[in-house]
């Protein structure tokens, strides 16, 4: 049994697949047959699966929103009663900035005390512009937070020791969340991330389903703890900054790039790297992602990556991970189309660095490839390696039923059928070339 067995059905553009994951998984087809939509839904299914916090995270952020707001306003509306304000806004910034749970729900739980404080002693003073305020804020608490109609003659205190209430509960509902890894709210990330439903999706690890009808809690997964995505080489230079636009697999792999480089990291895989790129090496700079890779060349000239070739920021990606310490035997890197902007023989190159990856730190690959070249040096340097076994190519046929849907077809380690498969293109340059 392979570690990972992946069942679609009726998904996107794919009439069905059934693909095991075990060392090297090579996936091919024409375009729109769903090689892509394979490679996300993995990606989301891993991802969230080993950081089941980061939904958690989400959702406990959304629902806050409405008590950030509550407390934003109360700063904004009396702003001149600074020394209380002052405090209030100091423990807001700490909720918002702090990554610890509980650090966030105490100073939460403080800025709504002395909000209710602050409440108390103009309800006492009976000034009324600040009964009006707080009239205001009322109306906001009982609308955006607690739903509810106001009860005749309720106070503003007991409405902020509701929202206290409901503050502490949303902390205990992330970390129930937490503990018992809710089928419902990973299916519902995966949902939205991959656009789509996942109920003819079923994902195993060792037998155990962690995506599927009959999953009711996500396991901890054990092959695979670490994910990564890359589907083109051009993620270095591209604006990562604008939240609106992010794709979040391009922001995770920004994430996982910035990291300081590890001293245990293969040299002897570094150092094929820089001999495959003329003994070019890649530096770090610590100001940002757009800025933190120069390329140095064996001639000493130091070039921005920015204005590197992209296939040079092809091999910069799998340098910089591998220096990083983010490739191991614990990692599935999914790549689409790496031949994408190489030259013939850096495609060949590029292969037998995903070989040496696998045989020397048991990274785990899930690719997507059109390229006989890639495929080709794939198959024979990993016969030569001794690696073959764990090599596996799937390819996408058409179903004979309907168009654009497509079944992919296990073929082991034979390229012919793919190869027949892209020759289709031989037989259109003969048609539009008159040499048929």
């Amino acid at each position: 049994m392979s570690p990972i067995q992946v069942s679609i059905k009726d998904y996107k553009a794919i009439k069905s697949a059934e693909i095991d994951l075990n060392g090297i998984t090579v996936i091919s087809g024409i375009n729109g047959s769903g090689k892509s939509s394979i490679s996300k839904l993995l990606y989301y299914a891993l991802k969230y699966a080993n950081n089941y916090e980061i939904i958690v995270e989400k959702l406990l952020e959304q629902d806050l929103r409405p008590i950030d707001r509550l407390i934003h306003n109360t700063i904004m509306t009396f702003r001149r009663n600074e020394p209380q304000i002052w405090e209030i806004r100091e423990y807001y910034n700490l909720a918002n900035d702090s990554t610890d749970n509980l650090i966030k729900k105490s100073a939460y739980t403080t800025a709504l005390q002395q909000i209710k404080e602050l409440f108390q002693k103009f309800e006492t003073e009976k000034n009324k512009k600040d009964i009006i305020s707080i009239s205001r804020i009322q109306n906001i608490i009982e609308n955006s937070i607690l739903d509810k109609k106001r009860e005749k003659g309720i106070k503003s205190v007991d409405l902020i020791d509701a929202v206290i209430r409901k503050t502490n509960g949303l902390f205990e509902k992330a970390d129930n969340y937490n503990t018992t890894r809710s089928y419902s709210l990973y299916k519902e990330s995966i949902n939205e991330a991959a656009e789509d439903d996942l109920k003819n999706i079923r994902i195993t690890e060792y037998g155990v389903p962690f995506v599927g009808k009959d999953v009711s809690n996500v396991p901890i997964l054990s092959y695979i703890q670490q994910v990564a995505y890359i589907d083109t080489p051009m993620i270095i230079g591209m604006n990562l900054y604008d939240r609106y636009h992010t794709i979040e697999y391009w922001k995770d792999l920004n994430d996982l790039l910035k990291i300081p480089a590890s001293k245990s990291y293969s040299h002897t895989i570094n150092k094929y790297i820089k001999s495959v790129i003329h003994g070019g090496t890649f530096l770090d700079d610590s100001i940002s992602f757009n800025s933190m890779l120069k390329y140095k060349r064996e001639d000493g000239l130091v070039i921005d990556l920015l204005d590197s070739a992209t296939g040079i920021k092809s091999f910069s990606l799998l340098q910089t991970l591998l220096r990083n310490g983010i490739l191991s035997e614990n990692t599935m890197l999914i790549i689409d189309e790496p031949e994408a902007h190489l030259h013939p023989q850096w495609i060949v190159e590029y292969a037998r660095i995903v070989i040496m990856l696998y045989k020397k730190l048991g990274t785990k690959f899930l690719i997507a490839s059109h390229s006989t070249d890639f495929i080709s040096a794939i198959k024979y340097i990993s016969e030569k390696q001794k690696v073959n076994k764990s090599l596996s190519f799937y390819l996408a046929e058409e179903d004979s039923n309907k168009h654009f849907s497509y079944n992919y077809k296990s073929i082991g380690t034979d390229i012919e059928p793919i190869f027949a498969s892209f020759n289709k293109s031989l037989d259109k340059i003969g048609e539009y070339g008159g040499w048929q």
